[in-house]
Formats: C-alpha cells, structure tokens, sequence
C-alpha cells in the first residue's frame, strides 16, 4: 500500500528495501541532526551531553548526531542519557543530577518528545538551575510553545530545529473548496463528510 508521510522523519524509513512504497514530505531525522551539529560547531562548543526520549525518534535522532559530529571531528559526547517510555517519579531531577555530572558540558542536544522537553525544563527550574543549560532542540520542539510555556527562564536562549515550511500557492482554497459534488473521486470523503459535519448521507 503506497503512503505518503507529512511527518515521520526516522531515517531507517529511507531504506527503499525495506519501505519500497513509503515516501515522505519531510526529511528524515539524520538531516537535522547534521543541522544540530553545525549550530553546535557554529556556537564553539565541543564538550555536549544528548538526551533523548526512549523510543524510534529520540534514540535515532541522537546515534545520528553522534555520528555527524564523529564525521566533523571535535565535539565530543559527555554523556548520552536516555529517558524512559514511562519514568518514574523523580526521573527528571534524576536526569538533571546525570547532567551535572558533567557540568561543564552545558550544551544539551535534545531529541525528545513535548512532554519529555516540559518536564526536564520543570526538573531544572526545581533545581535552580535554569540558565545553567544551553539547549539545543529537534524538531519535536520546534516553534511549540506548549513545552516552554511558565518555563521560559529555563528554555531562554535555546536554539530548536525546525524544516523548511512554506504555503503551495491556491491549496487552501482547492482544499476548502471541495464538496460532495465536485470530490466525487475520493473514496473516503463523504465518510470525512459525514464526520465533519456531523450528518448521515
């Protein structure tokens, strides 16, 4: 079944072998984390901890920058921390702790979802620790503000990566311009029809 993806980004969905009828309009994680690599470079920065969200994208997301930054030479790794699918209480401050181990390392790439990004700026605004880190983000955080949002002193100065957006030119006016009258070729729109505007056709 061919599909076409608005935001998967995991490199291993490149692969044509294994995803023979996948495509994407976005590209996949390894291109940010090249992007990641030349801020941090671009910063003066060679001593960074990663932190990632446990699953495909954040752990993907961080072996690909590790890899880039191997490729570019001089930056290296502190620590690579790894938060849990569900963490326990305490997590956070735990993961804020791991940081400070190696405190002189304030760079911190992150590959993590909104809520895993939320609650390690909480865990350093707990430990007064806000400004003590220099962020560096994916895209799961982007140009969100849900995971800043009353943690702005902790989140002050990041730098978050987002891909190239732009508006195709007469869409929004085909797409809100279809009707049952004139989308009789999509299978599915009367179903979306009916949902929408809650009737039964």
């Amino acid at each position: 079944i061919p599909q076409i993806s608005y935001a998967s980004t995991a490199p291993e969905l490149s692969d044509p072998g294994r995803y023979e009828f996948f495509s994407r309009v976005v590209p996949p994680d390894s291109y940010q984390a090249e992007a990641m690599v030349a801020v941090v470079r671009a910063l003066g920065w060679s001593y960074v901890s990663t932190l990632a969200s446990e699953g495909n994208y954040g752990e993907s997301g961080v072996e690909a920058f590790v890899h880039s930054s191997r490729e570019a030479g001089g930056l290296c790794i502190a620590q690579s921390i790894k938060i849990p699918r569900e963490p326990k209480p305490g997590e956070f401050a735990k993961v804020i702790r791991r940081l400070m181990e190696t405190s002189t390392a304030r760079g911190v790439v992150l590959f993590a979802n909104e809520d895993d990004i939320r609650r390690v700026l909480e865990a350093a605004t707990l430990a007064n620790l806000s400004g003590h880190f220099s962020w560096v983000g994916s895209d799961s955080w982007g140009a969100k503000m849900a995971p800043v949002q009353g943690l702005e002193e902790a989140a002050h100065g990041a730098i978050t990566i987002l891909p190239k957006r732009a508006s195709v030119p007469g869409f929004d006016e085909y797409f809100t311009s279809r009707s049952l009258e004139n989308n009789r070729r999509n299978l599915w729109f009367h179903e979306f029809w009916e949902d929408d505007f809650n009737c039964r056709l």
